[in-house]
């Protein structure tokens, strides 16, 4: 009898609160049952009355990802009048608090939770989607005997008229730009914009969520720089938060390339801006770039801008050793220590380096390079660099290996050191960067006067193709404004065109190490991110960790692109017998 009681009071409470309301539904293009600001369109829009009638218009543009169209594709609930541009009617029904169903609801208590049945639903409230998940809400927190948390509910975006026109700009750019690959913007409050190409080269997918309209000004205005300061400042996200920003880039720059043609050689990276305010943008940050060129009295300010900002912050992304270039992997997930001192070793070996000779680093670093060196040979070594910290740490460094009789550190421009002093080897690895393309010539001169004349010159650095070089230089981009002030990647023919002009040197051996750069700034990265609090605690802000999160990912994308390469280079002279009386050979395990 109390399990067929307790039924009863079931069904009578089910009975009791389903009140049928019949509800008109229109599928139509009248804008007029919409907001009259097009910019204060959403999903999901109610239109209110003073006689508490209820009337919903749902955008299907959004809520079906339909795209844009001549005429927008709405369904209302309940319009007030018949709209116009109909193309479909029918009724369906909705439960409605009634009188008996309001006295009704007042015995939920009674069942609710009995023999462990819980109910919820929309019929508890008026019926609608948010109505059922509040029971729900209710009746979880009773199961579990505790408050869920809620997750936030963003605010539909409402952008400025100027910032709606250039959300305007950039979709219809990336509209046609994106022929492979699937890139989706999704807008707080639910709008979403995606863009898919029909060419299958590239399956690669990346969600962005845009947190401030001022995303689309930013990329509009100041292209692959506005993204970049965007990302900074948080005007938007990415959904895969290890890999999204890469697979961004990657579809950047496929489509980039799928793009390119002869009428668009002169573009400036993968984007153009066309509104007024970019030209205007391009010219301050070519103006700001100019100004750091690396003449003598400028270079220390761009050298200390990057690496004088902290050693200990330094230390909480590379490796054990310090460096700060590309290592050489042999395997997959290879400690990143190991990779380094491969390469360290591979240098050495290029160099053929004995104990007799005098080497000069040009950029030693931290003094990776010295350490290594000096232990292996047993050589005299020099190493220069502008930067103080850099110099302390090394000079440290050498001293706690008992190095100091075979070590020197100087800092010193490489244009100041004294041309009669003559080394039997110079290595430079990845400082040319930083020469900056004026200066190109004088660099291989002064490399011309330092090195002996049966001396090799083993040079490694980053490069950008030769095609693209011209129009790079000219311009600002993300590394050179946020990461490397006065930095220029050479060409490899601008390499060799320095070196023709002003040396007498000649190529004996080339090989492009690029491919292990992408793990080794993967590497670089994921050690900044495990080292956030670390860093925090530094005094640096999340920006600044934002900064060079987008670097090291930034860069990954053109190594893994093979849009950049990284190169070790050889030198010599002309019927140098001496350093070179057999063929060269590079060991098979480093590359």
């Amino acid at each position: 009898m109390r399990n067929q009681g307790y039924l009863v009071l079931i069904n009578m409470y089910t009975v009791k609160l389903l009140f049928i309301w019949l509800s008109d539904i229109y599928l139509h293009h009248d804008k007029s049952l919409m907001p009259q600001n097009p910019s204060a369109w959403s999903a999901w829009n109610f239109l209110g009355t003073t006689n508490n009638g209820v009337c919903v218009t749902y955008w299907l543009n959004v809520l079906q990802n339909l795209g844009s169209t001549n005429m927008p594709f709405l369904v209302t609930l309940n319009p007030y009048f018949v709209p116009e541009h109909i193309l479909l009617k029918w009724t369906t029904s909705h439960p409605i608090p009634s009188v008996a169903a309001s006295k009704a609801s007042l015995e939920l208590e009674k069942i609710q939770g009995k023999r462990g049945i819980w109910f919820c639903g929309a019929y508890q409230g008026f019926g609608f989607h948010e109505d059922g998940v509040k029971t729900g809400i209710v009746a979880a927190n009773s199961v579990l005997g505790k408050d869920c948390v809620i997750l936030r509910n963003p605010r539909h975006m409402v952008p400025s008229l100027v910032e709606t026109g250039a959300r305007l700009i950039v979709t219809r750019f990336l509209e046609k730009y994106v022929a492979t690959g699937c890139l989706t913007l999704l807008e707080e409050g639910g709008t979403i914009f995606v863009f898919e190409g029909t060419n299958k080269k590239s399956c690669v997918k990346s969600i962005l969520k845009i947190h401030d309209p001022l995303f689309y000004w930013k990329v509009a205005t100041e292209a692959d720089l506005g993204l970049a300061y965007a990302y900074i400042n948080r005007y938007f996200s990415v959904v895969d938060e290890q890999e999204g920003l890469l697979d961004l880039f990657m579809i950047l720059i496929v489509n980039r390339d799928l793009n390119y043609s002869c009428k668009s050689k002169t573009r400036r990276g993968w984007w153009t801006p066309i509104l007024f305010t970019a030209g205007l943008q391009s010219a301050r940050y070519f103006l700001r770039h100019i100004s750091r060129h690396n003449a003598v009295a400028q270079t220390p300010k761009n050298i200390s801008r990057h690496y004088d900002l902290s050693n200990e912050f330094f230390s909480l992304f590379l490796d054990e050793t310090m460096t700060y270039s590309c290592a050489i992997f042999k395997m997959e997930n290879e400690d990143l220590k190991v990779a380094q001192l491969r390469k360290i070793s591979l240098l050495i070996e290029k160099a053929r380096i004995k104990a007799k000779h005098e080497i000069l680093d040009i950029g030693c670093g931290w003094g990776s390079l010295a350490i290594e060196v000096a232990r292996q040979t047993g050589c005299k070594y020099t190493g220069i660099t502008l930067s103080e910290e850099q110099l302390k740490f090394a000079k440290r460094r050498a001293q706690e290996a008992c190095l100091e009789d075979r070590i020197t550190f100087l800092l010193c421009d490489y244009r100041q050191l004294p041309c009669y002093q003559k080394y039997d080897r110079i290595i430079s690895c990845e400082m040319i960067e930083g020469v900056g393309h004026e200066y190109m010539e004088e660099f291989f001169g002064c490399c011309e006067l330092l090195l002996a004349e049966d001396g090799l010159f083993v040079l490694q650095f980053i490069s950008i193709p030769d095609e693209r070089y011209d129009e790079y230089r000219r311009s600002s981009d993300f590394i050179k404004e946020y990461v490397f002030p006065g930095g220029c990647i050479p060409s490899l023919s601008r390499i060799t065109s320095a070196m023709a002009a002003t040396s007498r040197f000649c190529v004996e051996h080339v090989e492009n190490i690029g491919i292990h750069y992408y793990e080794t700034l993967r590497c670089w990265r994921n050690n900044l991110m495990q080292n956030k609090c670390k860093i925090l605690a530094l005094g640096f802000d999340e920006k600044f960790i934002r900064t060079w999160e987008y670097y090291f990912i930034y860069c990954a994308a053109g190594f893994r692109s093979r849009t950049l390469g990284n190169y070790q280079m050889v030198f010599s002279r002309p019927g140098n017998l001496t350093a070179l009386g057999s063929l060269y050979t590079v060991r098979s395990d480093c590359s």
